[in-house]
């Protein structure tokens, strides 16, 4: 029984990787991810110098919403809003942060840039390489990006500069949506090695006592348990469209979140709210219960049972409804007991 996972070429000994933000901005987050056997950290997004104000962020830039704490254990019930933007510091600094983290961290490091020109994408994934990361993630789909970039005027452009300008493997991270599966084939086409789904949903909250929006008054990044069922149907649409990897992404908090995610069609499943929320140590409770997961059903591999559960897909014109009527027909009048 392994949870040894091949993505785009990478070997991990796990399929659970930290996502791209607050919890891969420095080195020592790296040492902890390590620690706790994650497969892969994507580190937080470095933006273009013509994003230089995503580089500082308000404060309080978090704030946990919807907390039932009628529930037990913390990782029920929550939605975690932020505005945190780009990696804070200059891009040489992250350059420098990239080949700290190769030079001291034997789980693979993959790099995660934003602009918007071509060029520029094309410039960062090039360093990115050069600095040692073992791959790049593509992050046009921030939920704080600005709103008049395009999927098809902007990002397949840099898609495609990036693809012609590196030899590792270049992964697309996109929003929830409509369009996830037509954007996961045009990825596809654009030589894309992954696909990841999906990033957060724009959102915003209200402080009804002062009458404005919450924390810095503006939209926000909006997440939790909640999200994986989108996501997860994001995954299962794209997994029958494309022949590329899918790294899952949004809502888990277990092993039996993980082994869904993989069960419909992903390689691998990127965590970021839970780590914020339970601590560093979920990553090791989440691989425990995959294995025992495995070790109970008899699993040896997660090959075995990734898409099992496409293969079982039922499709609208195949449901088998039932009207609701019975052999007397329809019951449509009201009847009224007598009182005694």
């Amino acid at each position: 029984m392994s949870l040894t996972t091949t993505f785009v070429g990478l070997t991990l000994q796990s399929p659970v990787i930290v996502a791209s933000g607050p919890a891969s901005h420095d080195v020592n987050q790296i040492r902890l991810a390590q620690e706790q056997k994650a497969g892969a950290v994507v580190l937080k997004t470095a933006c273009s110098d013509k994003y230089i104000h995503m580089r500082s962020w308000p404060r309080p830039r978090y704030k946990l919403l919807d907390w039932d704490k009628q529930i037990a254990g913390r990782s029920k019930a929550f939605s975690l809003y932020a505005y945190e933007q780009g990696y804070s510091g200059t891009l040489e600094d992250y350059w420098q942060f990239i080949k700290v983290c190769k030079k001291h961290a034997s789980v693979p490091i993959i790099g995660s840039i934003f602009a918007d020109e071509a060029h520029e994408w094309k410039e960062m994934a090039v360093k990115v390489e050069q600095s040692g990361a073992d791959a790049i993630e593509l992050d046009i789909s921030s939920p704080h990006r600005p709103g008049s970039l395009g999927f098809e005027k902007t990002f397949v452009a840099a898609i495609k500069a990036v693809v012609s300008a590196v030899k590792f493997p270049v992964l697309v991270k996109l929003s929830p949506g409509p369009d996830v599966v037509q954007q996961s084939i045009s990825a596809q086409e654009c030589g894309a090695k992954a696909v990841t789904l999906c990033n957060r949903l724009r959102g915003v909250d209200v402080d009804i006592e002062n009458q404005r929006p919450i924390l810095h008054g503006y939209f926000g990044g909006i997440g939790g348990p909640w999200a994986k069922y989108y996501t997860f149907r994001h995954v299962a649409e794209a997994a029958q469209a494309v022949s590329i990897p899918i790294s899952g992404t949004g809502g888990t908090m277990s092993g039996e979140d993980v082994i869904k995610y993989i069960m419909l069609g992903a390689t691998t499943v990127q965590i970021l709210s839970v780590i914020m929320i339970n601590g560093w140590e979920s990553i090791g409770r989440i691989n425990g219960e995959i294995e025992q997961h495995m070790k109970q059903k008899g699993i040896s591999s997660l090959d075995q049972i990734r898409g099992k559960a496409l293969e079982s897909m039922t499709y609208p014109d195949e449901i088998i409804r039932w009207s609701g009527e019975s052999k007397k027909g329809p019951r449509n009048t009201w009847n009224e007991e007598k009182s005694e």
